[in-house]
């Protein structure tokens, strides 16, 4: 019969006991589930499929096994009638609740049938778990501990010698000691009950959790338990006067597992210690024969009996703060609503759910549904904040219409830098951007459109994560006499003290500036100066101004190349760890043959090559071109065939949507498949067979396109080409005869891209700049030795020109046929406000930009020329795409059609079909080409508009963060090349003049020979008579001798220096012009170490 086993979704696991791999006969099913009834109206509680296991709502699966009576139920409905009618094999928790609105009572009742032959739990043995792919997974098989001569035999020695049960706050915050402590104590029990809790609250402690249970091929020094105290029928009966809640129905339960193992450990000399936070808990257990302990004070225990170990550090701190400062007893925020009041506020319309997304610590954002829409409500100062962090899953309240934001207001711009860093590609986006959700809507009798605002009154559920940063280091004050305190030294002196235990709360600053500064306690504060550690957030009373937490891990040193690399991928979230086991049990074998299907069309014949970057590994695409009888050309885009390998649903595939995109770093690339994948079997490597998704075109030699097919194939490329081989067929004249194919296919392309990109420049598509540079490293240490621009060939051109034809044609394809469930990227056209100040500069030069339309502006571009100046309009061009958001995708059934288009392409509709190894956007496109062209159904997630909404929203965050991680990348080592060189001296050019009145006269500059950007503060007092603002020309001027304008060209100094943080910072000195004005007190800072790195709030005045 069909023994359903427990009921804990993601748990691989049996935690029922069983004889030689099987159930014993009289195991029943856990039967489970509510009824709403009135008081005067109690039916029994029946179930009428007692041989169905219950199946959770939430759609996980239930692991079940079969009994040696499997088939036969003869005798089924007698046995479970035995069973209800046993006390000590059944129990029937009752809950009653009152509903808000009319006020019935609501009765809860959980059914469960327990069992008296689970032991004390079940572990895993290591059996046969050999998996010659993941060889560090040694996940073993669960086994029943019979009775206590076996446990005995199973626990691990140790001082103290005890075995301990952790309940579920212990679990949630405090398993970095569990994890670092297998010497001191390998000996642990995990309840059901706990691990319940903490998948409810924490999916992420859950999974270490299960983890530590697994695996057994790398512990044999440890003992873990794992107890179904929820089944047992010695630990399920709780008091009556014990189930008030179903918090103290938990608790009771995790104590009558310390009381179990108490029992029957008694005589021994192995302590029982329930490990718990909780100060109500401990009270009730006084006087068991287990000892009930605090984390802290057990830790302490451990470390006087191992010195070698240091765990107090990582204790995590939750609940109250003890503020010894003069601010003690203050509460900084309002108390969050309980949770149950939260769940029928939700329900009833009085809150709304949604997650906090934010982009600093102040003001943020939550999604909200009404009905079929969403809207971005606006969560604006850290009081409405009420201590959400970003990706909390929050409660929100709406504010009255007149706390609401005109949609006029514009979002608060980043503060502005002075010291010098990688020049921005576009316009930060907005959260409507990320999102693909309106943050404005229309009120009546209001002309303008509004923005909803709101503030947060519960926390659903929390995203404490790991973060990186420094513990604060003071400045010497004495050296610094000009200087004020800073803010962070100000919230360091506050905040900073010392524990009679010889602890110290301190000030851990984040790298990340959607984090506040984190209280920790420590006793290692000496050691962590000058260092960057990661820390883990425990909680945020609301007697504290800064979420408290617990170190963690040391990286390593600040400005250390391998630590701040780290610190990039920890600060974006960039997945760099190894692929699970699961993902890894996906990949087809090593030694995969590639094979021509029947459903594939064979183009082996073809003259299929790649044009790629040296040393490219994860090649994507390939094309070919032949000429055909009738005089045409037949084109193919060829593109790797990942959903091939990658099915939809599958382990892997939910890593890639996870992940969504590959990353690049300057010296790594972390990416979103595996290995075997992303640089074999998908990527269409030379002299090879491959499987890949091919589009054909009939083309004429005018480049109009006769006919278009979309094929599954298999090719054999006939060359990997770099970028520069393939220029070097294409500068080859045309009147010499060859017969290489792969000069004729090489030359055919060209040709035919050249006339493509001139009618898509006709028909209004940009032309873009960046100012990106590549870097060359050393062999050995992969430093940066060299920086130099990318320079762009025809080559480039010609595989960006039928990438792009591939992406528009695939788009169009997929419409036809899902009109509303296409995943698309859209690039919406600029307001004439983001342009403004472009507009204006131009002027100064004679020049007008007109922004009517994409082809409007490309020609006023196009006219910008001074022969002069060559650079001038690659930087108006610069200028032109920082104007101008960053695309987005989206489902097509989320906007109106005139909304899809792309305006910097020029292109009425657009897709990603072209990346599938390294963009997971592709391999959803892939999917649904594939269905349109009926070789492959679509897949059901894929149907569901609110799952391409999350999917969309989570690859525009997934993107955005691997662009600014590529971007932090190259920060950082531009930072080791000047560092690891002296003082260097460059041309550049005036960006922006600052000509407010009042304000520090000064100026951004780009230095195109490295691509960074960097403002200039000038020794001049904003009040100086001879200082001359011109605000329409972009101007300033001194002494009526030297003006700075924008656009002008000058001479800067480049150079590093470390800041009163022990940072080390890239600045920009002007060289040239010269500005001849003495040194005002004012200004003297500006010649300290520090240089003009301070922001100015940190200034004198």
């Amino acid at each position: 019969m069909i023994g359903n086993l427990i009921e804990v979704p993601r748990f691989p696991i049996s935690p029922t006991p069983s004889v030689n791999g099987r159930l014993p006969e009289h195991s029943k099913s856990h039967i489970q589930h509510q009824e709403a009834k009135s008081p005067h109206n109690q039916g029994n509680a029946t179930n009428t499929k007692r041989n169905k296991p219950h199946r959770p709502r939430d759609g996980t699966k239930e692991i079940t096994t079969m009994s040696d009576s499997e088939g036969d139920y003869s005798n089924e409905d007698k046995e479970i009638g035995e069973i209800a009618t046993a006390p000590s094999l059944y129990l029937r928790p009752t809950f009653f609740r009152q509903t808000r609105k009319k006020g019935k009572i609501l009765k809860s009742v959980s059914e469960r049938y327990l069992r008296d032959d689970l032991g004390f739990g079940s572990y895993f043995v290591d059996e046969n778990t050999k998996n010659l792919r993941v060889k560090e997974a040694a996940m073993g098989k669960p086994r029943v501990i019979a009775d206590v001569n076996h446990l005995v035999t199973l626990l691990k020695p140790c001082k103290p010698n005890a075995v301990v049960i952790c309940d579920t706050n212990v679990i949630l915050h405090n398993l970095d000691i569990l994890e670092q402590s297998q010497s001191a104590m390998p000996n642990l029990v995990f309840p059901q009950t706990s691990l319940l809790e903490c998948r409810k609250n924490r999916m992420v402690a859950y999974d270490r959790a299960v983890e530590m249970l697994k695996e057994v091929g790398k512990d044999q020094g440890r003992c873990c338990i794992f107890f179904p105290d929820m089944h047992h029928s010695q630990t399920a009966h709780v008091r009556k006067e014990e189930t008030s809640s179903i918090n103290d129905e938990n608790d009771a339960r995790i104590r009558n597992v310390a009381a179990l193992f108490a029992e029957h450990l008694r005589g021994t000399n192995i302590r029982v210690v329930l490990l718990t936070d909780d100060a109500a808990s401990r009270k009730i257990a006084d006087g068991e024969l287990y000892e009930a302990r605090t984390v802290r004070s057990w830790v302490k225990e451990l470390e006087d009996h191992n010195p070698s170990i240091s765990l107090t550090d990582l204790v995590a701190q939750y609940g109250a703060t003890r503020d010894e400062s003069n601010d003690a007893g203050k509460e900084y925020f309002p108390a969050h609503v309980g949770q149950a009041d939260l769940s029928i506020g939700i329900k009833t319309g009085r809150y709304h759910r949604g997650v906090l997304r934010s982009k600093d610590t102040e003001s943020g954002w939550v999604t909200i549904r009404q009905g079929g829409e969403r809207i971005a409500v606006t969560i604006q100062g850290s009081t409405d904040r009420n201590r959400a962090v970003d990706g909390d899953v929050v409660a929100i309240v709406l504010h009255p219409l007149d706390k609401w934001m005109s949609s006029a207001v514009k979002e608060p711009t980043a503060e502005i830098k002075t010291v010098a860093g990688i020049a921005n590609d576009t316009a930060e986006p907005t959260q409507s951007d990320i999102s693909n959700v309106p943050d404005t809507i229309s009120v009546e009798n209001v002309a303008e459109s509004m923005r909803p605002t709101g503030k947060v009154v519960g926390i659903l559920k929390r995203n404490f994560s790991n973060v990186s940063g420094s513990i604060f280091h003071k400045a010497k004050l004495e050296s610094f006499d000009s200087l004020e305190f800073s803010e962070r030294e100000k919230i360091a002196v506050k905040h900073e003290r010392e524990h009679a235990d010889g602890s110290v709360t301190c000030v851990f600053f984040p790298v990340d500036k959607k984090v506040p500064p984190i209280l920790i306690r420590t006793t290692q504060r000496e050691r962590f100066l000058q260092q960057r550690i990661i820390v883990s957030m425990d909680s945020w009373p609301s007697n504290s101004p800064y979420p408290l937490g617990h170190y963690v891990q040391l990286l390593g040193p600040v400005g250390s190349k391998d630590v701040e690399t780290e610190v990039v991928l920890q600060l974006h979230r960039i997945a760099h760890e190894p692929f699970s086991a699961a993902v890894l049990a996906c990949l087809p074998p090593s030694d995969y043959k590639i094979e021509c299907a029947p459903e594939r069309a064979d183009l082996r014949n073809l003259p299929v090559l790649s044009i790629d970057p040296p040393g490219c590994k994860d090649i994507d695409d390939a094309l070919h071109c032949v000429t055909l009888p009738n005089g045409n050309f037949q084109v193919g885009v060829h593109i790797a065939d990942v959903t091939h390998y990658v099915k939809a649903g599958s382990a892997i595939d939910l890593e890639a949507a996870t992940r969504s995109t590959s990353t690049y770093l300057v010296n790594k690339r972390l990416d979103m498949l595996p290995a075997l994948l992303t640089t074999d079997l998908c990527s269409l490597k030379g002299n090879v067979d491959r499987y890949a998704f091919t589009v054909l075109w009939e083309v004429t030699p005018e480049a109009e396109i006769v006919g278009v097919d979309f094929k599954k194939s298999i090719i054999h490329s006939i060359a990997a080409l770099t970028y520069q081989e393939a220029q070097t067929f294409i500068d080859q004249p045309d009147n010499e005869k060859e017969d290489d194919p792969r000069v004729s296919a090489v030359k055919g392309l060209a040709s035919l891209a050249r006339l493509f990109r001139k009618k898509r420049l006709d028909a209004g598509a940009l032309t873009l700049a960046s100012p990106e540079v590549k870097f060359v490293l050393d062999s050995e240490s992969l430093n940066p030795t060299d920086v130099q621009a990318y320079a762009l060939l025809e080559a480039n051109a010609l595989v960006e020109e039928f990438m792009l034809l591939a992406n528009v044609t695939v788009s169009k394809k997929i419409l036809r046929h899902f009109p509303t469930l296409s995943v698309l990227r859209r690039h919406p056209a600029p307001n004439r406000s983001m342009f403004e100040g472009l507009i204006s500069k131009a002027k100064c030069r004679g020049f007008e930009i007109d922004i009517e339309d994409s082809k409007r502006l490309a020609d006023s571009l196009d006219a910008a020329t001074i022969e002069s100046e060559p650079f001038f309009n690659k930087l108006l061009r610069i200028l032109s795409t920082r104007c101008m958001s960053p695309a987005q995708y989206f489902c097509s059934g989320e906007y109106r059609p005139m909304d899809w288009h792309h305006y910097g392409l020029a292109a009425p509709v657009y897709t990603h079909f072209t990346s599938p190894i390294r963009r997971y956007a592709d391999v959803c496109v892939h999917r649904l080409l594939a269905a349109a062209i009926n070789v492959a159904p679509l897949p059901l997630h894929l149907s569901s508009k609110s799952y391409l909404h999350d999917l969309c929203a989570n690859m525009n965050r997934r993107h955005r963060s691997a662009q600014l991680a590529g971007r932090a990348s190259v920060q950082l080592h531009t930072l080791i090349f000047f560092a690891s060189n002296n003082a260097t001296e460059e041309d550049a050019y005036v960006l922006d003049v600052e000509t407010a009145e009042q304000s520090d006269p000064s100026f951004t500059v780009i230095v195109p020979r490295y691509g960074i950007e960097g403002r200039i503060i000038l020794p001049i007092e904003g009040e100086d008579p001879k200082l001359v603002r011109i605000p329409n020309e972009h101007k300033i001027v001194y002494d009526d001798k030297t003006s700075i304008q924008v656009f002008d060209k000058i001479r800067v100094r480049i150079h590093v220096q470390t800041d009163f943080d022990h940072q080390r910072q890239l600045v920009i000195k002007l060289i040239d012009p010269v500005i001849d004005a003495p040194l005002s007190p004012k200004r003297k800072m500006d010649s300290s170490p520090f240089g003009n790195s301070l922001p100015k709030k940190q200034r004198k005045t």
